[in-house]
């Protein structure tokens, strides 16, 4: 099920993150013209531990959003059954109001849901 989303909050997410994601690559292209300069030197490790650290930050980023996702995933609840091997469901919603029958049958319990 997807989740529904807040328009006016997502209309200041795409305003901010855009000018913000624009920045960053702002920034990052900016980065080029010094790999072809002839005023800086460096070295291959410098160029790694410079773009590693550019992606540990990156995905970290990333990381954080996609916890949203993963928090609406663990609240979803859990639905229990005995049919064949069939393992527990995810559903998004489960009703209060279910209505419970009780038999005896050779002295099990049976329940039933309807």
């Amino acid at each position: 099920m997807e989740r529904v989303v807040n328009e006016e909050k997502r209309k200041k997410f795409v305003e901010f993150a855009g000018k913000r994601v624009n920045n960053v690559l702002h920034d990052i292209q900016i980065l080029e013209p010094m790999a072809r300069s002839n005023s800086y030197d460096f070295t291959r490790k410098d160029v790694e531990d410079m773009f590693n650290a550019m992606q540990e930050t990156l995905n970290e980023a990333k990381e954080e959003f996609n916890k949203k996702f993963d928090e609406k995933a663990r609240a979803e609840k859990k639905v229990f059954s005995f049919s064949d091997e069939t393992p527990v469901e995810e559903v998004s919603e489960v009703s209060n109001d279910l209505d419970m029958n009780v038999e005896q049958n050779d002295n099990n319990d049976v329940v039933s849901f309807e």
